[in-house]
């Protein structure tokens, strides 16, 4: 039993015997009171009244009424009560009694005196006594049912409030019982506080005082660890951080919500705080460590490289254009530089994506060490990485962080048993010279880097006007192409290659050429090149192709000489899974005859394609299809490619055969490329033949055919046609 079960049942006991005690005494003493003032106010009127019969008889006869003595008592025994004990006498002036009724009153009774006149002189009085037992007797009666009410209320008040007090207290207890098993199969924790003010108004303590088994769970400790202790030192700095907030709650009476968070535990918590009672606060805590890492995972992938785990594009954006806004209210410079790994697709189709993929890795990690803390490195896709370089000057410091960077890629790379030498080219845009915004900014080292590529890479370019110029102009040449075909803006040359003997036409090259609505005509090399870099190669060269298949058909119908037609083929078309598929198809529509057919492919073909798509094109033979080596001895292939491969032409590249009249190094790359396809048994094409000198060198050597502006420029469909009608 607690104190204030023990305080509340002392307190029943003595407000029951007070009650009982008034009843008892308080009811038969207002009883006999009133009850006496009855008998007495009876007893004054009685004696008026005998007073008054006396006083007549004494008007009527005042000398002799004394010796009336019979008729008096007559008198008195008629006014008298017969049912109690009483007594009634006059008496003289000398207290001798005139006359008395018969009655005898016990000692304990009531009295009342009544004087009697004669003309104004007292000449006797009238004494009326009553006994008090009757009143005495209903009296006790009246006190023993008193006492009776009073036992009965005192032993109701005695139980009833016991009863009361513990049942209450069975309920509290059953109460607490349910609150604690509510508060236990709580998945929150719970942990109730008081708090305690000093009398200036300043928190003195702020206790733990109790908690649920999901709390000492969440904080990995035992109960009697919680409870007691300090609540702003076990619940960390950031519940201390909301401590004005939690005081705040007894004020206003609502509630607040807030996150906890332990760093040292790596663990956060939702927690509300609410007050029921005066001095305690109840909080209940959510752990969200889970979530919370989760929405960092989510917030990491969304913002970080999930390869090399730096900043995306995203991130960098964010940042640059935060470093844009300080420089622009400090006054600052900032650079950004785009760099891009220099024939990285070599290494990604060579060697597989796996070591693509790691040597991103590494490259990522090199650069990373040659930044500060206050920079951000970033990729931004593929190859690109992007770095923000803050308080840098034009002239000297981005020039050498760029430096610096190139430097870096220097020392080889090992992925695996593999060791790569790998360069980058580098665009340069410095704010606010070369853009007010990161999107800008980002576009003009853009632009700059491609600038670093087309000048040779491995080598860092600063952004220029001109580079934005031409890269409108680029743009516009790309929609441009995309629409020619559509609108046959594309057509074809044909320039004929001659046998070096009979100086007859054998074969012709088929050149695409453009004509654009408003520029005119566009040089090959304008255009081709950006063709591969879009992909736009793929619908054109098909379109060559057929183009070619159907000329073929239509001059061998006229009757015309049956020559070889030779077609370029990029290594963007080879790629194709199905361009193997593509030309049979293209054969197949147009009707074309397959023997005449050549395709024309680079050196580099050779060294990307040789395992892969290479094959399908070389099985093309099977169906008559000739297989030449274009611009040979400039690219990187090596012999054993053109010992290994069926190739049918090699094509001597033009850069040789221009000064072979007067130069011994190129007489002797010419001579040694002859008479190694004649050792092999392969046709050899000169490329560039334009005077007599050249031309008679290459017979001297015994060159099998001749392709130059000493025969023909590249002609027309209807002019070759001309020329091939004069051979029949």
């Amino acid at each position: 039993m607690n104190q204030a079960e023990i305080s509340i049942q002392r307190f029943s006991i003595a407000v029951a015997w007070g009650l009982s005690i008034l009843i008892t005494v308080m009811v038969p003493a207002i009883y006999f009171f009133i009850s006496y003032q009855h008998l007495r106010s009876e007893l004054v009127v009685q004696s008026v009244l005998s007073a008054n019969d006396v006083t007549n008889l004494v008007r009527s006869n005042p000398t002799l009424w004394r010796y009336e003595d019979l008729r008096i008592s007559e008198m008195l025994e008629q006014r008298s009560r017969r049912t109690v004990a009483e007594s009634i006498v006059i008496y003289n002036t000398n207290r001798e009694v005139i006359a008395s009724n018969t009655a005898v009153v016990p000692p304990v009774h009531i009295g009342q005196k009544q004087d009697i006149y004669d003309a104004g002189v007292v000449v006797a009085s009238i004494e009326i006594y009553r006994t008090l037992d009757p009143l005495l007797f209903s009296t006790l009666l009246v006190t023993l049912c008193s006492a009776a009410i009073a036992a009965v209320i005192f032993f109701t008040l005695r139980t009833l409030p016991r009863r009361s007090i513990k049942k209450a207290y069975q309920a509290l207890c059953e109460k607490r019982k349910k609150y604690r098993s509510l508060h236990e199969s709580m998945k929150e924790g719970m942990a109730e506080h008081r708090v305690t003010f000093a009398n200036n108004g300043e928190l003195e303590s702020f206790t733990i005082i109790e908690t649920n088994s999901s709390c000492t769970d969440m904080f990995g400790c035992h109960r009697q660890d919680l409870v007691g202790s300090d609540s702003l030192t076990q619940f960390g700095a950031s519940f201390r951080e909301y401590l004005s907030e939690l005081l705040r709650v007894f004020e206003h009476g609502n509630s607040i919500t807030f996150e906890l968070a332990l760093p040292e535990r790596g663990a956060y918590y939702t927690t509300t705080a609410y007050s029921q009672s005066p001095g305690i606060i109840t909080t209940l805590f959510e752990d969200i460590t889970e979530r919370k890492k989760s929405e960092q995972q989510i917030k990491k992938m969304a913002y970080s490289d999930q390869l090399t785990t730096l900043p995306n594009r995203a991130l960098l954006l964010d940042r640059l254009n935060q470093a844009v806004a300080n420089a622009t209210q400090n006054c600052s410079t900032l650079a950004v530089f785009l760099l891009d790994l220099d024939r990285f697709k070599i290494f990604n189709d060579t060697m597989g994506r796996a070591t693509g993929d790691q040597l991103l890795i590494e490259v990522g990690r090199r650069l990373q060490r040659q930044i500060r803390c206050s920079d951000t490195l970033a990729r931004m896709g593929g190859d690109e990485f992007c770095f923000v370089a803050i308080n840098t000057g034009k002239e000297l410091n981005a020039t050498y962080v760029a430096q610096k960077f190139m430097d870096s890629m220097l020392p080889p790379f090992w992925i695996g048993s593999n060791e790569l030498h790998v360069t980058s080219s580098i665009g340069i845009a410095v704010f606010p010279d070369d853009g007010s915004d990161a999107e800008t900014l980002i576009k003009s080292a853009e632009l700059a880097m491609y600038s670093a590529k087309e000048a040779g890479r491995n080598r860092y370019n600063f952004y220029s006007p001109e580079m934005n110029l031409k890269a409108h102009t680029r743009m516009k040449l790309e929609n441009g192409m995309r629409n020619a075909l559509e609108h046959g803006e594309f057509f074809l040359e044909f320039q004929p290659i001659m046998d070096a003997g009979t100086r007859t036409i054998t074969a012709a090259e088929a050149l695409v050429r453009w004509n654009h609505p408003s520029r005119g005509r566009i040089p090959p090399n304008e255009f081709i090149p950006l063709a591969e870099e879009t992909g736009l190669i793929l619908p054109l060269g098909e379109w060559i192709l057929r183009t070619v298949c159907r000329s073929m058909k239509t001059w061998n119908d006229a009757g015309l000489p049956q020559i070889r037609l030779s077609v370029n083929v990029s290594s963007r078309q080879i790629e194709q899974q199905n361009f193997a598929e593509i030309v049979r198809k293209a054969l197949h529509a147009t009707g074309a005859n397959a023997a005449q057919l050549e395709i024309e492919l680079t050196e580099s073909c050779l060294v990307n394609h040789a395992s892969t798509n290479l094959a399908e094109v070389f099985d093309l033979r099977s169906l008559g299809i000739s297989i030449a080596i274009d611009d040979f001895g400039t690219g990187y292939s090596s012999l054993g490619y053109i010992k290994t491969l069926p190739i049918d032409h090699i094509k001597i590249d033009r850069s040789f055969v221009t000064d072979i009249s007067s130069n011994i190094q190129d007489q002797a790359i010419v001579e040694a490329i002859i008479t190694m396809s004649q050792k092999l048994g392969i046709q050899n094409i000169a490329e560039g033949v334009e005077t007599l000198e050249q031309l008679e060198f290459l017979q001297s050597l015994r060159c099998d055919e001749i392709q130059g502006y000493y025969f023909h420029r590249p002609l027309s469909a209807e002019a070759l046609v001309t020329l091939l009608r004069a051979q029949v």
